[in-house]
């Protein structure tokens, strides 16, 4: 079960970096063969939750053994819903106009490459079953939101000035919104790793997007 949980994160990783790299290219035949591969996350999720069914069934777990059980099938959700972020990117991809420019598009490939970091950070603590390391990933996505705060700033300057770029504006800011809350579920993996790990939840607030100001 673990290794089907990293498969479906392996899965949701490459989607995310084909889809940026459909949005940045202008690449609409890449960004539909985005949208068509999701079904292996969604059946991945299936055969996992399957899995996780039968265990349950079968088997008399320990206190240990049926958190990594239960955690299995709640990491699988948050993964999951990553992968339709980077569907949902394709998908707006193909109704923008044209290329975005070079500006909005580093900044998309900072948020990009953060939670792609952010993932593969928390899955090796799944992996590894370090609360430590579950701890660090869990308030690691401050830089995330700052850089979201100020792209949506960005955006909504440029459709100030540039009522035509209003519609396209529209959609990337959508786009960024949803690597936001890709970061976000990065934090709730890191959530489960530590209470499958240690039992006991993790505590104190974490900042939010709503206590940063646009830099």
């Amino acid at each position: 079960m673990r290794d089907e949980v990293q498969r479906l994160a392996e899965q949701t990783e490459d989607e995310l970096e084909r889809s940026l790299h459909a949005l940045l290219n202008d690449n609409r035949a890449l960004a539909q063969e985005v949208v068509a591969s999701d079904v292996t996350a969604d059946r991945l999720q299936q055969q996992i939750n399957h899995n996780m069914h039968i265990v349950l069934a079968r088997q008399q777990a320990t206190a240990d053994d049926l958190r990594e059980i239960l955690a299995a099938g709640r990491i699988t959700a948050h993964l999951e819903r990553m992968a339709d972020y980077a569907k949902n990117t394709a998908k707006r991809t193909q109704v923008l106009n044209g290329k975005i420019g070079a500006e909005i598009g580093e900044q998309f490939i900072w948020m990009n490459e953060r939670v792609v970091a952010m993932l593969r950070q928390v899955m090796g603590a799944y992996q590894e079953r370090d609360a430590e390391a579950a701890n660090v990933a869990w308030s690691s996505d401050i830089e995330l939101d700052r850089m979201y705060g100020k792209l949506f700033a960005c955006l909504l300057e440029q459709m100030r000035n540039d009522p035509a770029s209003i519609k396209d504006a529209t959609q990337l800011l959508f786009i960024a919104k949803g690597l936001e809350r890709a970061g976000d579920h990065v934090t709730d993996i890191a959530e489960e790793v530590y209470l499958m790990v240690t039992g006991t939840p993790l505590q104190g607030p974490r900042p939010r997007i709503d206590t940063i100001a646009p830099e």
